[in-house]
């Protein structure tokens, strides 16, 4: 089996790892850098600044003024430099595994000619291949939002945010979703004045409210400013920086400004002669993501919403295992996000708000809070807390952490939901004291009113 992966980030690169795996000839085409936007441009780099951040505020702590000689102050430098290499390193091995694997690397960009036939413009000049199967892994870009002027003035996505040369002193996101909270938090942590301008009555509008209300109290506690129900109509750049108008007449100003207002999907070059076209930001597929063209499967952030890493590499996955011959699917609904701001978030299955609307008022709802946990006191991480989500029957369905390592918390919550584990079985299981996952078996004791320590 030939199979060709328009593509080399995570959906594409896990496909052709999975596809060799299973005895397939594989080429992938690249025209920038494997691993695409999660390692070189998003979850990575973001996450190694935040790392960074987080020890500049842990330096502080328990050391007393006499030992204590100034202010902390990033070398902003040495900072990318570290970011930079981690990024580099995992690059890399992803370049190691395909020769391991014997996976063959074209560097350029790729044009689909049919349903079987790439053509590929490189080093070598124009190439044409053919497969017996083609994946489509070519990903997304930042959207930019209809405010007048705005492409004008230049603005930072995120790329140009996490290339960038100098700490800004002030800084505007538009956008109060995951990638605005997440560099809002980073950038504050480092110095600069931030201010979030969002459209909606709230920022994180997809996450549980009561998880979306405790980041808004810690992102203003850190300083952060926050305007909800701001529409942006224009934007122009003066001496000082950038100006936004809100609807209201009224106007904000910062040094520099970075949109996170979404993204849109990158339709493959030559998509309209097997007659692919993008419906509502997305290419549609079937449950083993298939397109509608013969022989040609779609993974990734192409496939639509949530643009996750792990939501990509499981299609990846899904797609090579379905063409040589193995059936596995994925639960959309059944996605965890992890978001890496001023408190964690670890998030999977139904919000509150979902499950009632769904349910009624047939629900079980458990809340424990950091502050009651040992741990998180020895930790001085006491803000935060883990809700459980569950059926009448006991099902859970729903888990929502935010706090100190919600993210990592997150993969006892996901497992719980996808393998749809009832209330009584985590209330059976003996956790380890003193740890934070206490915290996650006295949440789902208070769904049912059998939590110890609260």
């Amino acid at each position: 089996m030939r199979i060709g992966i328009i593509g080399g980030g995570s959906g594409g690169y896990v496909a052709a790892i999975r596809a060799a795996q299973l005895g397939a000839e594989v080429t992938v085409f690249e025209k920038d850098k494997l691993g695409g936007t999660c390692t070189n441009y998003g979850c990575i780099p973001t996450k190694a600044l935040y790392s960074v951040a987080h020890k500049m505020l842990d330096f502080k702590w328990g050391v007393s003024k006499k030992m204590w000689t100034g202010e902390i102050s990033p070398d902003w430098r040495m900072v990318q430099n570290f970011k930079n290499g981690v990024v580099a390193r995992l690059v890399r091995g992803i370049e190691f595994l395909f020769k391991k694997n014997k996976i063959v690397l074209v560097r350029g960009e790729a044009q689909i000619l049919s349903s079987n036939e790439i053509l590929v413009e490189g080093t070598k000049g124009a190439e044409k291949y053919e497969f017996d199967k083609i994946i489509l892994a070519t990903g997304s870009s930042p959207g930019i939002p209809p405010v007048e002027e705005l492409v004008g003035i230049a603005p930072w996505d995120n790329v140009e945010a996490l290339a960038a040369e100098r700490l800004p002193k002030s800084l505007l996101i538009l956008g109060g979703g995951v990638i605005g909270v997440e560099f809002a938090h980073i950038f504050r942590t480092f110095g600069s004045d931030v201010t979030i301008v969002e459209l909606l009555p709230r920022i994180l509008p997809l996450q549980d409210v009561e998880v979306a209300a405790a980041v808004d109290r810690a992102l203003i506690g850190e300083g952060v400013k926050i305007m909800t129900s701001q529409k942006a109509v224009s934007a122009h750049r003066s001496k000082s920086g950038v100006i936004l108008e809100i609807a209201d007449g009224s106007t904000v100003g910062a040094e520099e400004i970075i949109v996170a207002t979404g993204r849109k999907v990158n339709l493959p070059k030559g998509a309209e002669n097997i007659g692919l076209t993008i419906e509502q930001n997305r290419i549609p597929v079937n449950k083993y993501r298939q397109t509608a063209s013969d022989n040609v499967y779609a993974v990734g952030d192409i496939t639509g919403e949530p643009y996750l890493e792990h939501k990509a590499t499981r299609e990846g996955i899904i797609a090579v295992e379905h063409i040589m011959g193995i059936e596995s699917e994925l639960d959309i609904d059944l996605i965890p996000a992890a978001i890496f701001t001023a408190l964690e978030v670890g998030a999977a299955g139904y919000t509150e708000k979902q499950a009632r609307e769904k349910f009624g008022d047939n629900i079980k709802i458990g809340k424990f809070p950091y502050i009651a946990s040992g741990r998180a006191q020895a930790e001085g991480e006491p803000i935060g807390f883990i809700k459980t989500i569950a059926v009448l029957d006991g099902t859970i369905i729903g888990f929502h952490a935010v706090g100190k390592t919600a993210s990592e918390l997150l993969g006892l919550g996901g497992f719980i939901i996808q393998h749809k584990i009832k209330i009584d079985d985590v209330a059976g299981t003996i956790f380890a004291h003193p740890t934070l996952s206490e915290i996650v078996q006295e949440s789902a004791l208070a769904a049912i009113r059998r939590a110890i320590h609260i």
